[in-house]
């Protein structure tokens, strides 16, 4: 199986983890590619993944004009040559050296998509909880990936899907709800590690309530550009404002 790892930039410096990042993914065990695709940036990200790809020959960059992630994850879908299909948060690693064959293990129960179990790199209950809620309510029970699982997908099925929906916010969700017409998403035994940064920016308490709160306005069907910028604020995670 050759896995397609697509990572999404933009000015990815300030987080503290794109080295760290892609010193795990050249270390993973098997037959990979590694396309970093890159909305314009300002912050040296580029000089980063350029100097990976330059010395590293299954590292490919991608300069992109995309407005958002879900369209740098196509652009690198469209570009990239595996059978299945990694989608890498930015801000989050994989297990270590091994999580090839993790994913082959997971797919050997015929599922056409899964993801990693979570977890956040700073200690706290609310976060310990959170991680738990996602892996064992969100994802087992209710099949719905979000994109800190790093989800490993089909090719063939994200081709029936059109990849990536182009939304500003909660295009995982909307993907995990196409995903599961074909099968339920099953979950693989490594453990990711995602940046609590966002907590951090806003507080763990207030960061948690606008998560419901976001979550309740898209089940409204409130525009996802609208919550995206309620979301970012003046950070510009996703999308740059």
């Amino acid at each position: 199986m050759r896995l397609s790892i697509i990572l999404p930039c933009l000015n990815e410096i300030r987080h503290g983890y794109l080295d760290r990042i892609l010193a795990n993914l050249i270390a993973q065990n098997g037959e990979k590619e590694i396309i970093a695709v890159l909305s314009s940036s300002d912050d040296g990200t580029d000089l980063v993944l350029e100097s990976y790809a330059s010395r590293f020959s299954e590292v490919k960059v991608i300069k992109s004009l995309a407005k958002n992630r879900a369209q740098r994850l196509n652009e690198g879908i469209s570009s990239s040559t595996g059978d299945i299909v990694l989608l890498h948060h930015p801000a989050t690693l994989l297990p270590e050296q091994n999580s090839l064959d993790l994913i082959d293990r997971a797919l050997l129960s015929g599922s056409d998509w899964g993801a990693f179990q979570h977890s956040f790199d700073f200690s706290h209950w609310l976060l310990h909880f959170t991680s738990w809620y996602s892996n064992n309510v969100r994802l087992k029970q209710k099949g719905i990936v979000y994109f800190d699982h790093c989800p490993f997908i089909s090719r063939r099925v994200l081709a029936q899907i059109g990849n990536v929906p182009d939304l500003d916010i909660f295009e995982d969700t909307v993907l995990s709800d196409r995903l599961r017409q074909f099968s339920k998403p099953v979950l693989a035994k490594g453990k990711v590690v995602t940046s609590a940064r966002r907590f951090h920016q806003r507080g763990i308490y207030r960061h948690a309530v606008l998560n419901q709160i976001l979550k309740l306005c898209y089940l409204l069907n409130i525009d996802p550009k609208y919550l995206n910028r309620l979301y970012e604020k003046s950070y510009s995670i996703n999308v740059k404002y």
